[in-house]
């Protein structure tokens, strides 16, 4: 089996289900732009996509999406046609089909003066991605993640209740996770939440995993958007970004929460990074990758292709 790491990159390393906690020893590394923040698998093209953004003090500005031939293991930026002149530093983002097309939705952070934030939808084509639209509301305070219903609808939370850190140090509970239909209207749907951060949806169930809530929440999606039925599946805490697995979702996991935050002002911190399989039923977990921070530190994404797993 192909053992292999995205880094500023990615790792890529074997994956196969077993009953037992399996750990990686090899991998290769394959060098993206800085920042790869989250993941995807694009099934119809073949290819990884990756968000990236340099985001420490001194370093180049870069925003980029990336594809990842998974042939030949090399990156490349997407073009993106039809851009309007807006700061682009993407973040979260997640891949829908919606009236037979293909759509990439991605959290963008202007980092400007006022903080400003917004969610942007591309369609997705073979060499380019193409700017559709552009979401912008005052519930955008702090987005990390968002999730794409088939009807153009989608969640994303705020892992916080405004930019300003130090309000996040004095109220924790800070977070939010927050309903838009896809034109005019925008809810809050759940609150008082520790760092919600990861988000996927199927078949009216949505997945919400938290960084310091010791949860990875269920619920049941109404048609309004609405939430019920909130449920904690598994508590493992540190959790970040979700995604598919068939029966199981994939998730990172920061084990070392002080470490990982120190990781955006000292990048030669070694910050364990550790995968777990969640069963979407049950919610038992199974440790598939695990890391002291020497091959991969504050890994974010973990995408399944095959045997393969892709860390960012």
């Amino acid at each position: 089996m192909l053992q292999k790491l995205l880094l500023s990159y990615i790792i890529l390393s074997s994956i196969f289900a077993c009953e037992k906690a399996t750990v990686q020893k090899t991998y290769v590394k394959i060098t993206t732009a800085d920042g790869p923040e989250d993941i995807l698998h694009d099934k119809k093209n073949n290819r990884i996509l990756i968000s990236c953004d340099e985001r420490r003090d001194g370093k180049l500005p870069i925003g980029i999406i990336q594809q990842l031939n998974i042939a030949t293991d090399s990156c490349t930026e997407l073009p993106i046609s039809n851009m309007p002149a807006i700061p682009f530093h993407p973040h979260g983002f997640d891949l829908q089909t919606i009236h037979n097309s293909d759509y990439l939705f991605v959290i963008n952070h202007y980092k400007d003066a006022t903080h400003t934030n917004s969610i942007i939808q591309f369609k997705i084509h073979a060499d380019k991605l193409e700017f559709i639209k552009e979401y912008k509301h005052a519930l955008l305070l702090s987005p990390n993640d968002l999730t794409v219903l088939p009807n153009g609808s989608f969640y994303f939370s705020n892992d916080k209740n405004s930019s300003n850190i130090l309000e996040h140090l004095t109220n924790p509970y800070s977070g939010s996770v927050v309903y838009c239909d896809g034109m005019h209207t925008w809810k809050k749907v759940d609150s008082l939440m520790s760092f919600p951060n990861g988000l996927y949806n199927e078949n009216d169930k949505l997945y919400v995993a938290t960084s310091r809530n010791f949860a990875l929440y269920t619920y049941t999606i109404q048609a309004d958007g609405t939430l019920q039925n909130k449920k904690k599946l598994n508590s493992i805490n540190g959790m970040d970004n979700l995604t598919d697995n068939g029966n199981e979702l994939l998730v990172a996991v920061h084990p070392d929460e002080l470490k990982f935050a120190a990781l955006a002002y000292f990048p030669d911190i070694l910050s364990p990074s550790k995968t777990f399989a969640i069963d979407k039923s049950t919610g038992k977990s199974t440790l598939i990758f695990s890391d002291d921070g020497a091959q991969i530190s504050g890994s974010s994404t973990a995408v399944a292709v095959g045997d393969n797993l892709y860390l960012g």
